[in-house]
């Protein structure tokens, strides 16, 4: 039997879950996956009961504090939903709610302050101060931004290949093999596809095809590439501020982990813009940064 004060931190995804626990050094003693806990993925229905399974392990230990981060989890609404449900199923432990984007943040860097870029299907900045404040910039979803994503990326790419087509852009050459990737035959087929069922996430499987063609020397490939890191790191700049103490990034996301022209360009664009960020690997993952702030969330 554990008699010592225990804490979790779930890294809550679309696909499935992750719960973690450990004691006051931080050792785990357990870690366990389980369901989407995402309403973005599934109904409210099936997030509480996903979410409860989830949690039944934790009856065997002594929680003082949890935290759970999962993406749109910033947002108010989302916020009060997750609420009601822990206040039901741990009504006396405090349980810290946060994106996804600060359990990366804080996991990444090993620090409960810093900064974090992500660039996946879509794309994010995050600052995060000693006190916890939290500043934001993009992830706004696909129709608003995403700048830098691998969304964007393929939809400049398709957008852009049809004005070349017509002699209104960069010349290319990727246009045959974005409509193959998609099982299309023709550019009207693309036409339909793009505005009646389009979508996310099959857009994006596209960005590695314009790495691609940007490594065989594709001019408008190319060019796109390079735009997303200037984009990328725009995302960082407007996040900046010279008061951090820890002046840190971590990155995360198929783009920026992937995609060598992406990464190497955004980097050299940052040291020329904020030299006195330093960019560094992942030391921990998102789920280590769940279970930190769980241990700054227990009462004093």
């Amino acid at each position: 039997m554990i008699d010592s004060p225990c804490y979790f931190g779930i890294d809550g995804g679309g696909t499935r879950s992750r719960l973690k626990v450990v004691d006051e050094a931080g050792n785990t003693l357990l870690e366990t996956t389980g369901e989407s806990t995402s309403i973005y993925s599934m109904s409210p229905e099936v997030v509480t009961r996903n979410l409860k399974s989830l949690l039944e392990p934790l009856s065997r230990f002594p929680i003082r504090s949890g935290c759970m981060g999962s993406a749109g989890l910033s947002r108010e609404k989302e916020k009060t939903f997750f609420r009601n449900i822990f206040s039901t199923l741990l009504p006396t432990v405090p349980v810290h709610l946060c994106s996804d984007g600060e359990i990366l943040l804080v996991g990444g860097l090993l620090s409960m302050e810093g900064y974090c870029l992500i660039s996946g299907t879509g794309s994010l900045s995050l600052r995060r101060d000693a006190d916890g404040h939290i500043t934001r910039s993009g992830g706004f979803g696909y129709m608003l931004g995403d700048e830098g994503s691998g969304w964007w990326i393929a939809h400049q790419a398709l957008m852009r290949s049809l004005r070349s087509m017509e002699k209104r852009d960069v010349n290319t050459s990727m246009l045959s093999a974005l409509l193959s990737a998609l099982s299309l035959e023709h550019v009207d087929d693309l036409i339909t596809y793009m505005h009646h069922r389009v979508s996310k996430a099959e857009v994006a499987r596209l960005a590695p095809v314009v790495t691609t063609f940007a490594e065989k020397g594709d001019p408008l490939a190319r060019q796109i590439l390079i735009d997303a890191a200037g984009e990328l790191s725009a995302l960082v700049e407007s996040i900046y501020s010279s008061q951090l103490d820890h002046q840190e990034l971590v990155y995360a996301g198929g783009v920026m982990e992937h995609d060598t022209i992406v990464r190497e360009t955004f980097l050299r664009l940052l040291s020329e813009r904020l030299p006195s960020v330093t960019v560094t690997q992942a030391r921990g993952t998102a789920l280590d940064g769940a279970c930190m702030l769980a241990r700054s969330t227990a009462p004093s």
